[in-house]
């Protein structure tokens, strides 16, 4: 019979090629702090429901808070022949307290709730660190100087030049853009945030658990009370994939813009030597490499997308090896996407653009026609007639080789049209920087409405930076009372007076959202 924790049943162990092909230790370590805990949740539970023996439940807090300290050391190894973090933590304890103690460890309890829970609690980890990292990088978008606000930029559509903006405006965009990333990664928070702990296999138990002090005890603010979609769901896996991936899209057409834009056709903003190389051959490149990557790695979290909703898809509810395939894609994706928000938080913060040069190709690529088409519109023309007229002046201007610096040529084919303007007036209208503080509607692109967003934008920061620091304390509170109170367990307090002890510290749950 083999030796597996699983094996009374079998005759004969599993292969070296089958337990190379299944193990899931390699990619199972970052959940051994989630395995830990949410084990001395399960046992102070045990323990308060009398399912286990008091004595069982203070040996067995003893043996994990002894891991514990091994973990936080750096001298806990998962082996690879047990499989997974899971039977490594069980096998571990029942080789410090045997058998017929340690067996106990998994009573009322499956991997397939177990690993639920585990990749719940990490994946919080992981959504609160990209929510800072968001935050961060949509500070340093908003902490633009004043100056900016009047340095001009071409605006594009088409990826043809359209209208004047302002490097202000450009980068309140992308801080908008940025914030609604913390909008979704939020509300994949909230659904992740919900405990599957307790559901067992797949069936529950016959065992009295008592689900809400487990949830409790692991910084949950919801139980997911029905255990078929408890141990089966991995929609909270897609949904954050998809807000990583969601996330690295954004984080892409911003690195397109600096990668096109630092090039010297257009000139208009230089990287800082520290996010630049250079060629191995051509001694005067210096290329955008951190840029470029993000952009790349932006196929990552695509990617890890796509590859969970095809593992998913074909799964029925009750738990399939197939579904151990998430984590090694998610946690590639978790990588790519947060690596990139931090380092191109790092590369923003140093981001050299030229107004001169922005203007300047405002002026030659007919940006500013649009106002010579307001301007006749104010003055009783219909916009369609008036827009008319203004691309008859482009036109006109473009067959002699000039542009709309060319006021007197302007002047000259306007009075020729029928639609006389004053070259004066058509100086005003035509400068870039006219058309800029001009755009005053909300939203746009003058400095007072830039101003504007900016407030409303920072008013989010920090609310949602607030939302974060609470969070995390919430779930630091509930993993020190948890531990805390296992300690006092294990040096011999009671457990129902240790349990009462913490119980301010530990989360409110607001209810089922099955």
């Amino acid at each position: 019979m083999t030796d597996k924790l699983w094996g009374g049943r079998f005759a004969e162990d599993i292969t070296q090629d089958v337990l190379d092909y299944t193990l899931t230790v390699d990619v199972d370590e970052r959940l051994v702090f989630a395995d830990l805990w949410q084990s001395v949740a399960h046992v102070l539970m045990l323990g308060a429901r009398k399912i286990v023996p008091a004595e069982a439940a203070r040996d067995l807090l003893g043996a994990l808070l002894r891991l514990r300290d091994q973990s936080e050391n750096g001298r806990l190894r998962l082996r690879p022949e047990l499989e997974d973090v899971h039977f490594n933590i069980e096998q571990q304890v029942i080789e410090d307290l045997g058998r017929e103690v340690g067996g106990h460890l998994q009573t009322a309890r499956s991997r397939n709730d177990q690993v639920s829970t585990d990749a719940r609690m990490y994946l919080r980890r992981v959504q609160l660190d990209a929510v800072e990292a968001n935050l961060e990088l949509i500070g340093e978008l908003l902490g633009f100087p004043e100056e900016e606000l009047l340095a001009i930029l071409p605006g594009y559509t088409h990826g043809q030049a359209a209208q004047p903006i302002s490097v202000a405006f450009w980068k309140t965009a992308h801080a908008s853009l940025l914030l609604r990333d913390v909008r979704r990664l939020r509300g994949a928070f909230d659904r992740t945030d919900e405990s599957p702990l307790g559901a067992c296999a797949l069936a529950g138990t016959s065992f009295p658990l008592d689900r809400q002090v487990t949830a409790r005890l692991l910084g949950f603010r919801a139980v997911l009370s029905h255990a078929l979609d408890a141990t089966s769901a991995r929609d909270y896996l897609i949904e954050s994939a998809s807000a990583f991936a969601i996330g690295g899209n954004n984080l892409s057409r911003m690195a397109e813009e600096i990668v096109v834009w630092s090039g010297h056709e257009h000139s208009l903003v230089e990287v800082q030597d520290a996010y630049a190389t250079g060629s191995s051959i051509m001694p005067q490149k210096k290329n955008p490499v951190v840029a470029e990557l993000a952009r790349g790695r932006a196929g990552r979290t695509a990617g890890t997308l796509v590859q969970l909703l095809t593992m998913a898809k074909g799964v029925t509810l009750g738990y399939s090896c197939d579904l151990q395939e998430d984590k090694p894609y998610l946690w590639h994706a978790i990588d790519a996407y947060l690596s990139t928000l931090r380092i191109v938080a790092g590369q923003t913060r140093g981001l050299r653009f030229d107004g001169a040069r922005g203007e300047e190709l405002c002026w030659d690529n007919f940006s500013t026609a649009t106002e010579l088409a307001n301007h006749l519109t104010a003055g009783g023309l219909a916009f369609r007639e008036a827009h008319h007229v203004s691309g008859a002046l482009v036109s006109a201007l473009i067959r002699r080789g000039a542009t709309l610096r060319d006021t007197a040529a302007s002047a000259e084919i306007l009075a020729g049209l029928g639609h006389p303007v004053p070259e004066p007036v058509l100086a005003r209208i035509f400068a870039p920087r006219t058309a800029v503080t001009g755009y005053t509607s909300p939203g746009g692109t003058s400095p007072r409405s830039v101003t504007a967003v900016r407030a409303e934008l920072r008013a989010a920061v920090t609310a949602y930076g607030a939302w974060l620091e609470g969070t995390r304390r919430r779930l630091q509170r509930a993993h020190d009372a948890a531990f805390g109170a296992a300690r006092d367990v294990a040096d011999g307090a009671d457990l129902g007076k240790a349990l009462d002890r913490i119980a301010p510290d530990l989360p409110t749950l607001y209810g089922d959202l099955s």
